[in-house]
């Protein structure tokens, strides 16, 4: 324990002082002292407020707005509950704002000897106290957007029956601790969050939408608000749209690529004869109708510019278009958004329940980008970031790229084979580390390959193709995209 504390003793009050006197100790606060004598009065504080409280407020209770966050507020304050009056007690880093009230009661988590948590109900009750911040303070609730996040939260992690038991044991515990309004406010927000009853009296976006039977993730929401914004802000190279001559090979290229990407693998040859001549092997008949059916939503007059109006035409492009390119896979659910998480490795695409209700607020997240290459990589990101559906939503993506680029008068943009890896890990630097600028940087190195592709004849295309590289995998970073900022 690197900490000492004051003491009325003598000897031990001599023993400290000849240790401050060699260095070995030194005063962090009025009767607080420690052993580490390099590292500053903040990190010290820190790395061990619990052992502080337990001194000089055993049995203290961590609570209020500290209770669902866990750790000092930004302002720098920590709630407990202790004693009969209010008071607050300044240390380097941190100002420990104690308020009378109740004891530890039963269901409250006991941190260790003479230190508890409130409990779950116990801190639902007291965030939804009446509260002010006072001169130089805080209020020690959380605004009531923030506890309907919270709830929000535990009932996307645990399910609707959490925020249930959440209801009964703050039934419970309310007459204890003597908070009749809180455990009033408490029944409203829950009942309107499970059932849409007074659904108006919830305040906050989360609360309103999962009223309507349209919840959603708001760390994908911060995710995609990020990338909206950066896109806003570039100005891309022209695309300019192909000659009507080369638009059937151009999205032959397109459908061949995009495939490729996601592991359906032919030769070229091979991919040829399947589009152009029909001819299906017949070892793998539902990959070349991938394929095919790639192929015929990049050349379907109608459908190769048709973009959402709106969130909810949005939805019903996701259905029709993921229809027509998963038809021949009805084991997964052609149309049909997912029912069952999907992921990729450990990591966890937005859960079924808030794929609509996601979706809706990303479209009016980036209904605003005026240019069409902004747009279409945002419509891209978006559809590959929630994985709506079973299989299929990376070339599902990429179609709704292409859709908005053809609307927009623009070419379509290709990804190959070269560029494969740095397109997975610039997605995933976007997705993890939030990091939107590897993306951007490969959106622009796709417009130069597309815009340099050429496609007069299927001879000239290969060619061009073979001696550029474009259909041999390469490793990360070849092309000069940062995608090593993963």
């Amino acid at each position: 324990m690197p900490f000492l504390f004051g003491s009325s003793d003598t000897a031990e009050a001599n023993q400290l002082s000849r240790m401050i006197k060699r260095n070995e100790a030194r005063k962090l606060a009025s009767r607080i002292y420690t052993t580490d004598v390099s590292s500053s009065p903040e990190e010290v504080i820190c790395a061990d407020l619990p052992a502080i409280i337990r001194h000089f407020y055993p049995g203290a209770v961590i609570s209020y707005r500290t209770a669902i966050e866990a750790k000092p507020s930004s302002a720098g304050f920590y709630h407990l509950t202790y004693g009969r009056k209010d008071k607050t007690h300044v240390l380097p880093g941190v100002t420990l704002r104690i308020w009378k009230g109740s004891p530890a009661q039963a269901g409250d988590t006991q941190l260790g000897a003479d230190l508890f948590m409130a409990s779950r109900p116990r801190a639902l009750l007291e965030n939804l106290t009446e509260s002010r911040a006072r001169a130089g303070s805080e209020r020690k609730t959380l605004e009531r957007v923030a506890v309907e996040g919270w709830l929000d939260r535990l009932c996307r992690i645990h399910g609707p029956d959490e925020l249930r038991r959440l209801l009964a044991a703050m039934e419970e515990i309310a007459p204890q601790l003597e908070l009749p309004e809180a455990a009033m406010r408490a029944r409203t927000i829950i009942a309107a969050l499970l059932d849409g009853d007074h659904g108006d009296a919830l305040v906050s976006p989360l609360g309103r939408a999962r009223a309507r039977r349209e919840p959603y993730d708001p760390d994908r929401v911060a995710l995609f608000t990020r990338l909206a914004t950066r896109l806003a802000t570039e100005t891309f190279a022209s695309l300019p749209e192909r000659p009507t001559a080369e638009r059937r090979l151009h999205a032959f290229w397109e459908a061949y690529f995009s495939n490729y990407i996601e592991g359906t693998v032919f030769t070229v040859q091979e991919a040829r004869e399947i589009v152009f001549d029909h001819k299906m092997p017949a070892a793998r008949p539902k990959d070349a109708h991938d394929i095919l059916s790639t192929f015929h939503l990049a050349t379907d007059g109608h459908n190769r510019r048709e973009i959402p109006r709106d969130a909810a035409d949005f939805l019903r492009l996701l259905e029709i278009r993921h229809a027509r390119l998963m038809h021949d896979r009805l084991d997964i659910g052609p149309g049909r958004f997912k029912e069952t998480a999907n992921r990729v490795g450990t990591r966890e695409f937005v859960t079924p329940e808030l794929v609509r209700g996601t979706l809706r607020q990303a479209f009016e997240v980036g209904r605003h980008l005026a240019q069409p290459v902004a747009r279409g990589t945002f419509m891209m990101f978006i559809v590959a970031e929630v994985h709506p559906f079973n299989d299929g939503n990376g070339r599902l993506a990429r179609l709704f790229l292409n859709a908005e680029l053809t609307a927009g008068d623009c070419g379509r943009l290709i990804v190959p084979t070269s560029l494969r890896v740095d397109y997975l890990a610039c997605l995933e630097a976007l997705t993890v580390g939030g990091n939107p600028e590897p993306f951007v940087a490969l959106i622009s190195r796709l417009i130069r390959f597309s815009v340099e592709l050429p496609c007069g004849s299927w001879e000239q295309s290969v060619a061009a193709l073979e001696k550029s590289g474009a259909l041999k995998d390469a490793p990360a970073g070849s092309w000069g995209i940062a995608s090593a900022m993963v």
